[in-house]
């Protein structure tokens, strides 16, 4: 209605802006890889480049022929053959007569679609269709070339074939742009790349450095992911929270892991150290960013404030969230010391019993701190709590680790010793749950004993997701022995590198009483955790090549 001039209340639509702040130059011959996440924009600034959108402000100058091949599906006629498709592009660029067969030929060949090439279009496979429409773009050699992905549907050895074609019409002067996923493939083509996030440009330089740039980002996009999964939140909540260490998330949920049939309404929540007020959120407040209930009736099992007993109240109960818990979060000033208690307000008119937990930001995981017993009257009451997870015993750095809430069908073992944390540290001694492959790791397991035990093996198992075992460490592999082990402690497992290749993978960690490496009968076990663990491994910033299972190095040498 608006392009027919037709007014239209702004009521009606959303403006979104897909592009913001870009300022670009490319110049005659460059190959430029543009790179970014799905919906980064990347896609909306080669439609106005080669003028299949119209910019709604700003300048764009080109200087030269475009081609653009954008995405799968447009440019040829589903029920034309092959032949027929190239014949009709050939000629829109006016070539005719002998030129234009000898193009035909020089297409197939190039194609490799020979025994397909007279069958409709339509009938192609992605990569057959990625194949044509890229050797039709390129036999009459533009000026400036625009791919956008569209290669990501082809095989390896026609990707290749394409990338040394569009070396070679850079060397006689045209220009690339090229849109892809693949840094490898960035990297083996351009000389020059542009990330874009958001709509604008995040960096812009040599491939090499702005790909391992991004790739960096995307790592920890992915421990940011991993994070919000053991929060239970949203990336963008979990990110919020990731911003600054003054801050702390709590959450309601029910004891048996789901939320009440009947709602829970709070108050008022409060907070203090050192048996004073520090600070105090109620429904109605103007409050700071970061503090109160988080809101989000899609994921959490919050609803907003309601009169309980004349008072406005927020509401916990079986609302249909993903994430079937109700967060909230506080957050304090950096001149005051983190808090030490917590009160909450509340009507108690569900008849079920109901947890309050803490998450841990270091060791990924809420900690229960108690609960609010069900209570058939709808009489107001006070629950206070430490805020801070008990300390760790001198000596036992577990603040980096997984705190662990396994059930019976996760975890075994007589228990004379207990696992009571576990977690993997990278080169800077940095929890992740994402690790480089062919770098330093750590496996670090927290330990506690009842009493003194002798001689116990320690055991690091990987798994992939479909059972088969990856990769397993044992203490007592090459003669290794955890003697004298105090009451309380570490045991690290070190990999200098890790040479795990890229993947998925599920962890078991154990102490055994005793393990026989000759046989295959499983022994007895103090305290075993069976595939509790997700670990995600990631290939080195740049690298394309499929490493496999193992990132085995390698010694070479020429003998004559």
């Amino acid at each position: 209605m608006d392009a027919f001039g037709v007014p239209v209340p702004r009521r009606r639509y959303d403006v979104f802006a897909a592009l913001k702040n870009i300022d670009l130059e490319i110049r005659k011959g460059e190959r430029v890889g543009i790179i970014g996440r799905n919906g980064a924009g990347k896609s909306t600034l080669l439609r106005l480049i080669s003028g299949q959108m119209r910019a709604d402000r700003g300048r764009i100058s080109i200087c030269g022929t475009v081609q653009a091949l954008m995405e799968l599906g447009t440019g040829f006629h589903p029920d034309f053959s092959g032949v027929e498709n190239i014949r009709t592009a050939l000629s829109l660029q006016g070539v005719y007569g002998e030129p234009l067969r000898r193009r035909v030929d020089e297409i197939v060949d190039f194609s490799e679609l020979d025994e397909f090439i007279d069958r409709p279009v339509r009938e192609y496979s992605a990569g057959m269709y990625a194949r044509l429409a890229f050797a039709v773009a390129t036999t009459v050699e533009p000026e400036i070339l625009i791919v956008d992905e569209i290669l990501g549907a082809g095989d390896a050895y026609f990707v290749g074939k394409s990338i040394q074609r569009m070396k070679r019409l850079t060397a006689g002067g045209s220009t690339v742009l090229f849109v892809s996923h693949d840094m490898s493939s960035v990297q083996l083509l351009c000389d020059r790349a542009v990330w874009i996030d958001r709509g604008e440009i995040k960096k812009d330089g040599t491939a090499l450095a702005v790909s391992k740039a991004y790739l960096s980002a995307v790592r920890e996009d992915e421990e940011l992911r991993a994070r919000a999964r053991s929060m239970a939140l949203t990336r963008r909540h979990a990110s919020d929270l990731a911003r600054t260490s003054s801050v702390a998330l709590f959450r309601l949920i029910g004891a048996d892991g789901g939320s009440p049939r009947s709602p829970l309404h709070v108050s008022a929540f409060r907070f203090g150290s050192d048996a004073s007020s520090v600070g105090s959120i109620v429904p109605g407040d103007v409050l700071e960013e970061g503090t109160g209930p988080i809101i989000d009736p899609r994921h959490m099992n919050w609803r907003s404030a309601s009169d309980c007993v004349g008072r406005s109240a927020w509401q916990f109960g079986n609302f249909g969230g993903r994430y079937v818990h109700a967060p909230w979060q506080i957050r304090w000033s950096d001149r005051l010391d983190a808090p030490e208690w917590i009160e909450l307000d509340v009507c108690p008119s569900t008849t079920e019993t109901v947890a309050v937990e803490q998450f841990d930001h270091s060791s990924g995981e809420y900690v229960r701190l108690g609960l609010i017993e069900a209570r058939p009257l709808p009489e107001w009451v006070t629950f206070r709590t430490n805020v801070r997870p008990p300390a760790a015993e001198k000596g036992v750095d577990t603040a980096k680790l997984d705190l662990l809430h396994l059930s019976e069908d996760e975890r075994y073992g007589s228990g004379e010793i207990a696992i009571t944390a576990f977690g993997f540290l990278d080169q800077n001694n940095g929890r992740r749950h994402t690790l480089i492959t062919g770098e330093p790791a750590t496996a670090v397991m927290a330990f506690s004993a009842c009493r003194p035990v002798r001689n116990p093996v320690a055991a690091v198992a990987i798994y992939r997701p479909d059972g088969t075992c990856a990769m397993q460490v044992v203490s007592n592999q090459n003669g290794g022995t955890l003697e004298n082990l105090p009451r309380c402690g570490v045991i690290r497992a070190n990999f200098s590198p890790l040479y795990l290749g890229p993947g998925d993978y599920v962890v078991s960690v154990a102490l055994f009483k005793e393990l026989d490496l000759a046989t295959r009968i499983e022994p007895d076990a103090y305290d075993l955790h069976d595939r509790c663990y997700a670990l995600k491994i990631l290939p080195p910033p740049g690298l394309g090549l499929q490493l496999g299972i193992v990132n085995q190095p390698a010694d070479w040498e020429v003998r004559g």
